[in-house]
């Protein structure tokens, strides 16, 4: 029996990690690209940054209050400090006259900004983050101009990077001088900056699962100045942000509890932050407090705290300081286990996916040409390469579409596939990997054979043929995939990456199985001449992926680049020829210019499709009931026509989305379907996400999903929420939806008629 060499093993492991390493660089590059195709790219996305002052003079040995006013979009938002669970507080940069200073930023109170299952601290509309500037008294001239770079973000339903210059000139005098028009708004600012908290000790200390923090006044007094009072921790990763707060208040007493982070696993030292005092008033104001944290009490208070806290909870009085978002997120309810299922169990079913088939009966073949139940030990080795190459491959490509994700960019699942350039590669090297089955050339260990048939016969060839099965299964979206990817996308890493990590799982178990298990190779066919005859009928299916490949290309870029990349597999296919002829010949030069030819290839289809622009409709909205149906959507679309009494049925797809084309010709464009779509007069609306859209990608976001398919119906009452169908429809589903949908608008005609 054959065994591989630790050497053969390591060798292909450098060479598996190297290829992902390089498709990995090149879809962060081609989504950076699709996102800077704007020749005039705002450095400042939805928000701006000005420095403003509160008096028209700055005073010569003294301090004058500045101001960098941010004002940001309807339902856009900043932050504070610390910014909670997510975001970047505002940072600048100064550039300043010599001994001129400028002091700490202070940030006003902030609101809360919850984003389930996530709580922020930050700003909306506008706020003022006051600092102070010092001139010397030595300083000479009459003006003092201010210049810097203030950074921050801009959130909504995604986080945009903001940067912006800026700069303020002073008259310079002994005397403060007049207001300016933003004396008023920088004093409401700094009645909100918090201020020290004199005349109460403060206590601090921990056990396994919270903090407890108290104020005891020193002097007995009849009322505390806490309305609503909220406590902001001004350092990350020490409370649990969106957790509610426990606080107790007597007349000389103030007690929080503060559920601790599940991820820390330290208990700190010291805890400070704020205590915001009634939050959601126009102008709250806040008081900055301080503790070392103990893990001994004194008697006297502990007992004080229990019996604070135990009052508070019998009575009711327990503050749960964390508002309700009013639009439910559809995956806010879904357990890490029930995502880690549904993933297992989507990954299982990708396996039956029209784009991940081809690659795997590929894959079969190798494993009868291992030699099937002859070599057993060596067919559960390549199984264990295949399902190796799997999970790495979904890690790399959960890890930089969760980093893009963060850097603000809307992406969601099969995003490499809205790149035209990611798409001609992959038809290039899809078709190179056909024409290898089909008998024209061989190239040793070449990405040529990817699917692991051929002369060679390495482990590294399955650990690449895992990623490659990664790479073409990203534009499928399997049953239960979807509300599993959306749940992954809103967690943190670690999270996410358990729920990528079960659907690799699921997609590679069951070749896995079948190289490890015994009793199912025995049904394998032993190798023999047969199997040249079937290798070479294996290649069918690759080429109409190629096929399938260069369709996509087309409604992303048009005919022009389909064109230029079928001319690019023309040269593949002479430089395959070319290099078969010179490895029988013993020649160099033609294997020198088959190389040549598929680089030149490579190039060609790149430079082309960069440079392409995308056809002004895309024949995909002529799929369905009928082509002068479907309206393309809009969130306004779907608004007004909701707003005029009709349902409305939305179809989220993407070209490159099979398993979105399979649904349309067996539901969607169905006698049947369209009967009842008419019947009800149903408004059909057709979302196309077959190049970057950022608009349907947060549209997507608000049902708790990452990719395509995804079919929503609205009902005709406007108060009445939408349905999500399943991914995999059939036409029986769509009518049954329809009528409930139609209902309210057809007992209203019935009511009408009486």
């Amino acid at each position: 029996m054959r065994t591989a060499s630790p050497s053969l093993l390591s060798a292909g492991l450098r060479r598996f990690l190297h290829t992902l390493g390089v498709v990995s660089i090149a879809l962060a590059v081609a989504a950076r690209a699709s996102a800077a195709q704007s020749p005039e790219r705002d450095a400042s996305p939805h928000s701006d940054a000005d420095l403003v002052s509160e008096r028209r003079t700055a005073i010569i040995g003294g301090t004058t209050t500045l101001a960098v006013r941010l004002t940001l979009d309807p339902r856009w938002h900043t932050y504070w400090l610390n910014p909670g669970d997510a975001g970047l507080p505002l940072r600048v940069t100064w550039s300043l006259p010599a001994g001129v200073t400028v002091g700490a930023l202070h940030f006003p109170t902030p609101k809360l900004t919850p984003q389930p299952p996530l709580m922020s601290y930050g700003y909306e509309n506008e706020v003022f983050v006051l600092a102070d500037v010092t001139v010397p008294a030595n300083y000479a001239r009459t003006t003092l101009t201010l210049s810097g770079k203030a950074d921050w973000l801009a959130c909504a339903e995604v986080c945009l990077p903001a940067t912006g210059p800026l700069s303020l000139t002073l008259q310079v005098a002994g005397t403060s001088g007049t207001d300016t028009r933003w004396a008023e708004a920088i004093a409401r600012a700094r009645a909100q900056v918090p201020i020290a908290l004199t005349g109460w000790t403060t206590h601090a200390w921990a056990d396994s699962a919270r903090y407890l923090f108290a104020l005891v006044r020193d002097l007995p007094a009849t009322a505390t100045p806490f309305t609503l009072p909220y406590f902001f921790a001004d350092s990350a990763n020490l409370l649990d942000h969106a957790a509610a707060q426990q606080v107790a208040q007597a007349p000389d007493t103030l007690v929080f509890s503060l559920p601790r982070a599940p991820n820390a696993s330290t208990t700190a030292a010291r805890l400070s932050g704020i205590i915001g005092t009634d939050i959601d008033a126009a102008s709250p104001r806040s008081f900055a407090v301080a503790a070392k944290v103990s893990t001994e009490v004194p008697t006297a208070l502990r007992r004080a705290v229990t019996v604070l806290l135990g009052a508070a909870t019998a009575v009711g009085g327990v503050s749960s300081v964390v508002p309700t978002d009013p639009v439910a997120n559809p995956t806010a309810d879904m357990t890490l286990a029930a995502a880690i299922a549904f993933a297992f169990v989507g990954g299982l079913l990708l396996n039956l996916m029209p784009c991940v088939f081809p690659v795997l009966s590929v894959k079969v073949l190798a494993l009868l040409e291992h030699g099937g139940a002859a070599d057993l030990s060596r067919s559960r080795k390549h199984g264990l390469a295949f399902g190796a190459g799997v999970l790495l491959s979904f890690w790399v490509l959960a890890g930089v579409l969760m980093a893009l994700r963060a850097g603000g960019e809307s992406l969601g699942w099969g995003f490499q596939l809205q790149s035209a350039p990611v798409v001609a590669l992959l038809a290039l090297l899809i078709f190179a990997l056909a024409l290898n089955l089909s008998g024209l050339f061989e190239i040793g260990m070449s990405l040529t054979r990817l699917g692991g048939a051929g002369a060679g016969r390495g482990y590294g060839d399955s650990l690449l043929t895992g990623g490659l099965a990664v790479l073409v299964a990203a534009p499928c979206t399997a049953p239960f995939m979807g509300a599993a990817l959306g749940f992954a996308l809103v967690q943190p890493a670690i999270i996410g990456l358990l729920v990528f990590t079960a659907l690799g799982l699921g997609l590679a178990l069951p070749f896995v199985v079948l190289a490890s298990a015994p009793q199912l190779l025995r049904f394998l066919p032993r190798p023999g001449p047969w199997l040249e005859t079937l290798k070479q009928f294996f290649a069918f299916p690759l080429y109409a992926t190629v096929v399938w490949l260069l369709w996509v290309l087309g409604q992303q870029a048009g005919v022009n680049v389909m064109a230029i990349v079928l001319l690019a597999m023309t040269a593949v296919a002479l430089g395959g020829w070319l290099w078969a002829r010179g490895v029988r010949n013993g020649r160099t030069l033609p294997r020198v210019a088959a190389v040549t030819l598929m680089l030149v290839a490579i190039g060609a289809s790149l430079a082309g499709s960069r440079n392409a622009i995308a056809p002004t409709s895309s024949s995909i909205v002529g799929t369905g009931a009928t082509a002068s149906a479907w309206l393309p959507w809009s969130a306004s679309t779907v608004r007004d026509l909701r707003a005029a009494g009709r349902p409305v049925f939305v179809d989220f797809t993407a070209a490159w989305c099979l398993s979105c084309q399979v649904n349309d010709r067996v539901a969607l464009r169905t006698t049947s379907v369209s009967k009842a779509f008419d019947e009800a007069n149903v408004a059909l609306v057709r979302a196309d996400w077959t190049s970057r859209d950022d608009a349907i990608t947060q549209e997507l976001a608000s049902f708790g999903r990452s990719g395509v398919p995804l079919y929503v119906l609205y009902p005709a009452a406007a108060d009445s929420p939408p349905a999500i169908l399943p991914a995999v429809l059939t036409p029986g589903m769509v009518v049954d939806a329809v009528a409930k949908a139609a209902a309210p608008t057809r007992l209203a005609a019935q009511l009408r008629v009486r």
